[in-house]
């Protein structure tokens, strides 16, 4: 058995640029971090058989490999050239649809799995390459690169995206006790409300092809943000980042209509009146979890985010990307 986990992620700048509508013409620019919350994947080879079990929250077992209605584990096996004899299973901290980027952390956990079962070694830059292409190229899904590649990477890490989609990766360079600090300041509410991130993301990558300048603009704003974010970081000023925060949040907002709601909006108020230096939807909006940056008066965001009905989701940096934990 061959046990796999992919982290799941928090977006910190940037986000919104790693699409292809933009990134092709502008270049993209983002921060993203990993979080001790897993995709998990476990791998067996049945003994008797030569039929592909596929469980997830449907059960599928099949002969062949075009059989497999599950998208995402159908091309992993194609790409990865196993035809048969191969029982597939996950499961997972958090539900899918959240804003977390459960997609890519089951496809970079999978991918890794199956190279693993192959005995194949794969680095962190290919295994992220191989998940792109498999989402963007392949299955046309309206997705960036965000997602892919911390999963594979982990850690608190800068990506940048030329306009031919090449990546370059750069961990950075923070002190452990600011990281602890950072950890402190950030607060993670599930909100309860699921959300259509592809009709979002299609929507918007649609109107930067067709050079929508408002949409546009906003874009080249949030990778601008995504950069004096990497330097408040840099820096170790939260103070400087929460503020950063809210002002990417307010950018992003103008970006489609169906980012926030009246809903979001006043979770958020409630979240800047009681403390929050500034905070964020996760993903591509609409719902999912609400990220805020509160240095001081964390007692008093919580016991708001609570009457509310919100759950906190409490976490550690990930520092290790995707990783074998078992081969057996």
């Amino acid at each position: 058995m061959i046990l796999v986990r992919a982290p799941f992620r928090v977006p910190i700048g940037g986000g919104g640029t790693d699409l292809p509508s933009y990134y092709s013409k502008f270049g993209g620019e983002f921060i993203s971090a990993s979080i001790n919350r897993y995709m998990y994947i476990t791998i067996n080879r049945p003994i008797v058989d030569k039929l592909i079990r596929v469980k997830y929250t449907q059960t599928e077992i099949v002969n062949t490999v075009g059989e497999v209605r599950h998208d995402l584990v159908r091309e992993a096996l194609r790409l990865t050239k196993i035809k048969d004899s191969i029982e597939i299973n996950s499961f997972a901290d958090l539900p899918a649809g959240v804003g977390m980027g459960s997609s890519g952390s089951y496809l970079v956990a999978l991918l890794k799995a199956l190279h693993t079962l192959k005995r194949e070694h794969i680095s962190d830059q290919n295994l992220a390459e191989e998940a792109c292409r498999i989402e963007i190229n392949k299955l046309k899904r309206f997705v960036g690169k965000q997602d892919q590649y911390i999963a594979a990477f982990g850690g608190i890490t800068k990506f940048k995206i030329n306009k031919k989609g090449e990546v370059k990766i750069r961990p950075l360079p923070l002190s452990p006790s600011f990281i602890g600090d950072l950890e402190n300041s950030l607060l993670i509410f599930y909100t309860g409300i699921r959300r259509e991130e592809q009709q979002i993301l299609k929507r918007q990558s649609i109107k930067t092809k067709n050079n929508d300048k408002r949409v546009i603009e906003n874009l080249h704003l949030i990778k601008s943000i995504g950069k004096d974010i990497e330097q408040a970081l840099l820096e170790e000023n939260i103070s400087s980042f929460g503020k950063l925060m809210h002002k990417h949040w307010m950018t992003k907002r103008n970006l489609s209509t169906s980012i926030s709601s009246s809903r979001i909006d006043q979770l958020y108020e409630l979240g800047i009146k009681n403390g929050a230096l500034g905070g964020k939807i996760m993903g591509a909006g609409g719902g999912g979890f609400l990220l805020f940056c509160c240095p001081r008066n964390k007692g008093r965001l919580r016991l708001a985010m609570k009457n509310e009905g919100l759950t906190e989701l409490f976490f550690h940096f990930d520092m290790e990307g995707a990783k074998v934990i078992a081969n057996l």
